[in-house]
């Protein structure tokens, strides 16, 4: 199910957003595939730390970091919020290998729903600047003539 609401939306803001609602559709759309890949066999999951998953969560927080820091929008900042705390599960269970699985598993990814809302959102709201005024700046210092 998540996997066709991530495609959904990430299909949504390539069509329809601008570059950071590009970048971060396209990324998360590598993540939850690459996820995907990587994870071990259903039957052991989130039994033991997921290093595969832990690799894929921190390469996908230093690309959401980099495009919260240079886009011009501020819903960036909440999903990358929410996905370093899914990121921080990780942490936790290398600290801790006592956290209980289902913790485990659940901390890790329930921010991906409200992350995906959020880039839902992001675009919606880009698609109505572009519609009111006929441009809509997409990285933080970029000349508003320059399209």
């Amino acid at each position: 199910m998540f996997y066709a609401i991530q495609l959904a939306a990430s299909g949504y803001a390539i069509l329809r957003g601008g570059a950071p609602e590009r970048l971060t559709g396209l990324a998360l759309l590598l993540a939850a595939a690459s996820t995907g890949i990587v994870q071990r066999h259903v039957s052991l999951l989130f039994s033991g730390l997921e290093l595969g998953v832990m690799i894929v969560d921190l390469v996908l927080l230093a690309v959401m970091v980099a495009i919260t820091l240079k886009a011009d929008r501020f819903w960036p900042a909440w999903a990358t919020a929410l996905h370093a705390l899914g990121t921080g599960a990780h942490l936790a269970r290398a600290i801790s290998p006592d956290v209980i699985r289902l913790v485990y598993a659940f901390l890790s990814a329930a921010w991906s729903y409200p992350i995906v809302l959020l880039l839902v959102i992001g675009t919606v709201r880009h698609s109505r600047r572009i519609r009111a005024r006929g441009w809509d700046l997409d990285w933080s210092r970029q000349d508003p003539t320059i399209r």
